[in-house]
């Protein structure tokens, strides 16, 4: 018990201390080839699922513990507004990421698989591996009942089920981290094993902080450290598991612990972080400095690794519109 208590805290340690640096300057992304004209730009798609009053009580009752630790009650509320919904878009077009389908409280499991199958971005081999286990954890625990916000790139859909446009930002990074990769199957595969997935979480976190900093979004940043943060360091505390998952292998007390610790040392850590920008904003107004310092650039980086047998589709070059 020792040593996995000190494991807890060197991992948690690790994870949160890289955050609160966003990249600078910010780094937009370039997936698609320029629309030629304003008919052509692709839009980004939402997709509602049809309410349900029974469905929606039981779900809005089942989220209650996933709202405590945050301290935000709109997070699994299985309600998108349409200001978190235009600040989600806004992400996703700045960063030409248009293809990525939106799924607000919905629950379609025909259409995921189909999607996955469709997904010329991902070799078949990590499709009917790891993306057929996504879609069956979906299936079988869907997120219109139990919660959860996330990014599948095995489908390349976003399921919504918070009306908090920090945490729907931060998955929405990991797409664009995942259309960026020149092997994304790899990528996302090797980032859903325990503890290396954490990895992902950091480089979405940060670019999520550099884009609301870019933005002069002050209250996107602020939510990003104040929210995001201790689900982070819950993630960083269970290293990377799920709660669920660990029961069947840990003490049932030994779970709550440790997302009680990971979520103290999250809100530590955003609270620090919080501190320091408030210190840092008012020092740049009362000498007029900009919050937005640096130009954005485009992010043209590409993965070089390849596995042998896991052939991958690059970026689709072929016009697909822009915003």
């Amino acid at each position: 018990m020792a040593r996995r208590s000190w494991l807890m805290i060197l991992v948690i340690n690790s994870t949160l201390g890289s955050l609160g640096c966003a990249t600078t300057p910010y780094k937009y992304s370039r997936f698609h080839v320029e629309a030629s004209s304003p008919e052509e730009r692709q839009t980004v798609q939402f997709e509602y699922g049809k309410p349900h009053r029974g469905l929606d009580r039981a779900a809005w009752i089942v989220a209650l513990p996933s709202r405590i630790l945050p301290f935000h009650p709109k997070v699994n509320s299985h309600n998108l507004s349409q200001e978190t919904a235009e600040k989600l878009e806004h992400y996703l077009e700045a960063n030409d990421l248009t293809d990525v389908l939106v799924r607000v409280n919905q629950y379609d499991p025909v259409g995921e698989w189909q999607r996955m199958r469709e997904n010329s971005r991902i070799a078949f081999g990590w499709k009917y591996t790891f993306g057929t286990a996504n879609w069956l954890g979906y299936t079988l625990i869907p997120s219109r009942v139990f919660g959860g916000d996330y990014y599948n790139p095995y489908s390349n859909s976003l399921s919504v089920s918070s009306d908090v446009p920090a945490i729907l930002i931060t998955e929405a990074a990991y797409a664009k981290d995942i259309h960026s990769q020149a092997l994304p199957g790899t990528y996302a595969s090797i980032n859903q094993f325990p503890v290396l997935t954490l990895w992902r979480y950091t480089r979405a976190v940060n670019d999520s902080l550099g884009y609301a900093r870019h933005q002069d979004d002050w209250e996107l940043e602020r939510e990003t450290c104040a929210t995001v943060f201790p689900m982070l360091g819950i993630q960083a505390a269970l290293g990377g598991h799920t709660a669920t998952g660990l029961v069947m292998v840990l003490p049932s007390i030994t779970v709550p612990i440790a997302m009680i610790g990971g979520a103290v040392a999250g809100h530590t850590v955003g609270q620090t972080v919080i501190a320091k920008r408030e210190h840092e904003i008012e020092s740049r107004k009362s000498t007029r400095i900009p919050l937005n310092s640096s130009e954005a650039e485009t992010d043209d980086s590409e993965s070089k690794t390849q596995l042998v047998g896991f052939t991958e589709s690059p970026p689709d070059e072929k016009p697909k519109g822009r915003p």
